[in-house]
């Protein structure tokens, strides 16, 4: 096997590991919201930011939720950021209630069904979609990690107001999948190349492998 082809493949593996997406966050990052400092290859490595000096404001839209309709949830910031973790939680509670409608960008880890980044790609903005549960959970509040780098991240960034349930008809059109879902990138993007870059030099790799051994 050719030994520049496998140089070749380390160097992507390495990158990609390094700005890894959020669908690999760890269960025990679901309550915390605080990333690993083990984690990935040399970790966070730093604590989070005092919350007063962050940029990112996390804008909920109305006061009230109803069965079957979407609230439309805004990360904005002065500054760009590359990773964020947002949940819903009911009544002060750790866990994570109702479900995301993926973005640009964004995936739903299911390890604690949290909306999350999906490659570390630069934005200042990105309005995203909850469905809340069917039933009265209570009060519901936004909560949300914003990375900015590997060392600088913010944890806890609430939401401009909280959600109170609303058990009348929901307005028109309220379960519709929403249009208009945008997001402002800087001119960094990216982990979905990593993705199909080791796809292809697996490949390879795996193809030389046979002929060595005579397979083809």
């Amino acid at each position: 096997m050719d030994s520049h082809i496998v140089v070749v493949f380390l160097a992507f593996l390495a990158l990609c590991q390094a700005y890894p997406n959020g669908t690999l966050i760890p269960v025990s990052v679901c309550t915390t919201m605080t990333p690993n400092a083990a984690y990935p290859p040399a970790g966070h490595g730093a604590a989070p930011q005092p919350l007063n000096t962050s940029p990112y404001t996390v804008t909920v839209e109305g006061t009230m939720y109803w069965p079957g309709q979407y609230v439309k949830v805004s990360i904005t910031g002065s500054t760009y950021f590359e990773g964020f973790m947002i949940q819903a939680r009911a009544n002060n509670e750790t866990a994570s209630i109702g479900r995301w409608m993926e973005a640009p960008e964004t995936v739903v880890n299911t390890n604690c069904m949290s909306l999350v980044h999906s490659s570390n790609a630069k934005q200042t903005n990105i309005t995203l979609m909850w469905m809340p549960p069917a039933t009265n959970v209570g009060t519901v509040k936004f909560l949300a990690t914003l990375v900015k780098s590997q060392a600088t991240f913010w944890v806890g960034n609430e939401g401009s107001q909280t959600l109170t349930y609303n058990a009348t008809v929901a307005p028109t059109m309220a379960a519709t999948s929403p249009a208009g879902m945008m997001t402002t990138k800087g001119p960094i993007g990216g982990g979905n190349v990593c993705v199909m870059s080791n796809m292809l030099l697996l490949s390879i790799l795996l193809k030389f492998g046979m002929e060595i051994a005579g397979l083809f």
